[in-house]
């Protein structure tokens, strides 16, 4: 997620030491990503780089994604036609905290790979543990360093992560403190222009219609939350035109789309993206 409201380099940092000494000394940690336990076919690997809160590259030249959160971006150079990016409020502190885990062991941990085994980008996606079998999405999660997300057929850790996170929320935790995540973007003022990535937005229903291939939940704002077909059996249940005039709040990657009915629309795969708040 693109947060704008930027942290100063100097506070970040501050903030960043605080909570280490706070986060990876409390035993709340270790229980919260105990919560999520390693399992029985998980393999053993060694970090050899950290690009950022949610991936690293493995010795054996693997780049690995974590499954089910997402972190915030870290700086980044111009590339080929791309601009540089400043880093996003906690991207620094996220990155950290996943590098003081790893070190934890030497870098060393040990690796379950998802369902779906790779991304469109060739990254592997896994989910990560230290050697004595504590999560390390479940740690980002409850230090407040990721958000989850969801995304079939990777869910795995969906409803442990789901109780860790919203623990974090409730604590105001890291990236929780700010005002992009929680209550998330208001869709009616506008999506910022140089948004990017996965993010939280929250809007009304303006608008619901469904297509043989896509339920289209139009919030205020012109921003559609696209509910592929072969999701719905995820969405079982569920009456959609319930939420006509509704707040939700939804978390996904924002994709910018300037169509006649909307310039973002979200892909939302899973039930637990989306949140009713009321009218």
């Amino acid at each position: 997620m693109l947060l704008r409201q930027k942290v100063p380099r100097l506070k970040l940092r501050g903030i960043f030491f605080l909570w280490l000494a706070l986060a990876f000394c409390s035993p709340s940690w270790a229980g919260a990503s105990l919560a999520c336990p390693a399992p029985q076919n998980a393999t053993a690997a060694v970090v050899g780089y950290v690009d950022d809160g949610d991936t690293v590259r493995l010795t054996t030249g693997e780049r690995v994604r974590l499954a089910g959160i997402d972190a915030p971006e870290v700086a980044h150079s111009a590339f080929n036609d791309k601009a540089a990016t400043a880093a996003e409020a906690f991207g620094d502190a996220s990155k950290q905290a996943l590098q003081a885990l790893l070190a934890r062991a030497q870098n060393r941990l040990l690796v379950r790979y998802g369902a779906e085994p790779e991304d469109r980008y060739g990254r592997k996606i896994a989910y990560l543990y230290l050697p004595d079998g504590q999560s390390i999405q479940a740690a980002l999660v409850a230090s407040g360093m990721a958000m989850t997300v969801y995304l079939p057929p990777n869910t795995a850790l969906a409803d442990c992560l789901t109780a860790i996170e919203a623990n974090a929320r409730q604590q105001r935790k890291g990236i929780w403190s700010n005002e992009e995540y929680m209550p998330g973007i208001d869709t009616a003022r506008g999506i910022p222009a140089d948004v990017q990535g996965a993010a939280i937005v929250r809007g009304r229903v303006v608008s619901i219609h469904q297509t043989p291939k896509t339920v289209w939940v139009n919030l205020e704002g012109r921003v559609a939350l696209q509910i592929p077909a072969r999701a719905l059996d995820e969405f079982h249940g569920v009456d959609f035109a319930a939420w006509q005039g509704k707040t939700l709040r939804a978390r996904g990657w924002l994709v910018p789309d300037k169509t006649r009915y909307q310039d973002w629309r979200m892909p939302i795969e899973s039930p637990r993206s989306i949140e009713v708040l009321g009218r």
